[in-house]
C-alpha cells in the first residue's frame, strides 16, 4: 500500500512540475531543462509503480487466500497423494495480448494509445502479440469425491517432470467441509 501511495505522489509531483515548468518564463532558474527532466522523471517513476503495485483489492484478496492456506494447513486433515494415480488434465490455447498498455485505461500512457491508433492505420496486427496459454490441473479421485487442483501454467508433459520428482503431495481437506480443501504444490514453484 505504502509503494502505491509512493506511486501517486510521485506522479502527482511530476505532473506539477511538467505542467508548472513548461509554461515558465523566467530567468531565476539557470538550468530549467534539469528540473524539467526531474519532473519527467519523477512521473514515469510515479507511473511504473502505478502499474506494477496490486491494488489494495488485491491485496485484501491475496491476503484472505493466504490466511485460508493457513487455516487449512493448521486444521485441516492431511490426505497423502500419489501422482502415479492422478489424472492430469490440461488445456492449451493461443491467444492474442496487446502490446501496448495494460488492462487499466487510467494507467495506459496516452503514448501507447497513440501508437495503438496509427499501427491499426496501417496494419492491426502489430497491437498484438500472440501469446500460447498452457493450462493443466491435477485430478485426485478418492472415495466418493474428485479433487481438483488450482489451474497451473504447465503443458502436460512439463507437469509430469516436475511431479516424477516427488513421490506424494499433500492434500488438506477442511474436516467440516470437504469442498473446502488446498494441494501443496509450492514445490512447482521452484
Amino acid at each position: 500500500m505504502t509503494k502505491r501511495i509512493l506511486a501517486y505522489i510521485l506522479f502527482a509531483f511530476g505532473f506539477i512540475i511538467i505542467a508548472f515548468f513548461d509554461n515558465y518564463r523566467g530567468k531565476f532558474i539557470p538550468y530549467l531543462f534539469l528540473i524539467y527532466f526531474v519532473g519527467l522523471g519523477l512521473f514515469l517513476i510515479g507511473m511504473y509503480l502505478l502499474r506494477k503495485t496490486p491494488t489494495i483489492k488485491d491485496q485484501k484478496l491475496n491476503q484472505k487466500v493466504k490466511e485460508q492456506i493457513e487455516y487449512l494447513r493448521k486444521n485441516g486433515s492431511i490426505i497423502k497423494v500419489a501422482p502415479s494415480i492422478c489424472d492430469i488434465k490440461e488445456n492449451n490455447y493461443v491467444t492474442e495480448k496487446e502490446k501496448y498498455g495494460n488492462d487499466n485505461f487510467l494507467t495506459t500512457l496516452d503514448l501507447e494509445r497513440n501508437i495503438q491508433m496509427w499501427n491499426s492505420f496501417s496494419n492491426s496486427k502489430k497491437n498484438v502479440e500472440k501469446i500460447k496459454v498452457n493450462q493443466t490441473v491435477i485430478i485426485f479421485p478418492y472415495k466418493d469425491k474428485k479433487f481438483i487442483s488450482r489451474v497451473l501454467p504447465f503443458d502436460r508433459i512439463t507437469l509430469l517432470f516436475k511431479l516424477d520428482n516427488k513421490k506424494e503431495i499433500n492434500l488438506f481437506v477442511d474436516k467440516q467441509n470437504n469442498d473446502c480443501y488446498y494441494f501443496d504444490l509450492d514445490f512447482l514453484n521452484h
